[in-house]
């Protein structure tokens, strides 16, 4: 405390607002002092706390078992398991690679592009825009066909990538107001190859006719020249036979990912992740696709 008696000289020296002044300074400064040496007599307060780490990566492996699936297909819906395996020489950073396996599946909206009409006759319409042969019955002249759409569809089959890993958050949370969570925020970068199936886009049906195209006015087919009737001897050119002829194809895939690891004992942890593969070098150029997957890892 500053005594009264030095206040007092100070204040016959100095103007009163200057010595106003003086006096809040000193005012600020003894609080702040205050309020800091209270912080420091809390045990609970300031950032070591949170840097206390508990579950730690360093000079050790882990191995982990995430599923996902590919989010930005249009017309097949593929689903994965990986295997995947990491090294961390430091705490923040390591090391991984990961074995993906695909399963692919038709959607709907691919059965039925396959399957889809050139419905000419406008007095008696089909009842569908696509599906089995005898909805053609219902146009009574016989004029309509199949016109099937075949556009690029690339099927993923395996993918082995190398990844780079850093962890630059580590956090605690609560959960419910009664247990204590924690995580690391995981963003990867990597490098591998991919191999898939890729059906190009086909314009021209396997018995040599356009799919589709402009009917006679009156309905009929021009130079019998657009689309597949089913009662014809010719080769089948809708639905899965009258696909284009697959290519099969191996390119290099980057691999952007952001994912966060829950740990819950010291060795057992549950991981999220969202990935960016992009594929590069395929016969369109690059292709992107986003994964998203979750699964259970163990440390050792």
């Amino acid at each position: 405390m500053i005594k009264k008696t030095s206040l007092r000289k100070i204040k016959e020296k100095t103007c009163p607002f200057l010595f106003l002044l003086l006096q809040i300074v000193l005012l600020f400064v003894y609080s702040a002092k205050s309020e800091g040496a209270s912080y420091r007599r809390k045990a609970s307060e300031g950032n070591e706390v949170v840097k206390g780490k508990i579950y730690f990566k360093k000079k050790k492996y882990e191995i982990s078992v995430p599923i996902g699936i590919i989010l930005n297909q249009s017309y097949i819906q593929t689903s994965f398991l990986s295997l995947g395996g990491a090294y961390f020489p430091k705490e923040p950073w390591g090391f991984g690679i990961d074995l993906i396996l695909a399963n692919n599946q038709d959607k709907a909206e691919r059965e039925c592009i396959e399957h889809f009409y050139n419905d000419v006759n406008s007095e008696f319409p089909l009842s569908a825009p696509c599906g089995p042969p005898h909805l053609l019955q219902d146009d009574p002249q016989g004029y309509s066909n199949y016109g099937p759409a075949y556009v690029p569809i690339r099927e993923i089959g395996t993918v082995l990538i190398a990844n780079f890993i850093w962890s630059p958050v580590y956090g605690k949370q609560l959960l419910f107001m009664k247990a204590t969570s924690y995580f690391d925020l995981v963003l990867e970068f990597g490098l591998g190859l991919v191999s898939s199936t890729y059906y190009p886009k086909q314009e021209k049906l396997r018995n040599g006719k356009i799919s589709r195209g402009e009917f006679n006015p009156d309905g009929s087919n021009p130079d019998n020249s657009i689309g597949y009737y089913p009662n014809s001897n010719e080769p089948v050119s809708y639905g899965m036979e009258g696909r284009p002829d697959p290519e099969n194809e191996l390119s290099p895939v980057l691999n952007l990912a952001v994912g966060q690891k829950f740990h819950f004992t010291k060795k057992i942890h549950l991981s999220v992740y969202l990935k960016n593969l992009t594929i590069l070098g395929s016969s369109t150029g690059f292709e992107n696709l986003f994964l998203l997957a979750a699964g259970i890892g163990v440390r050792i």
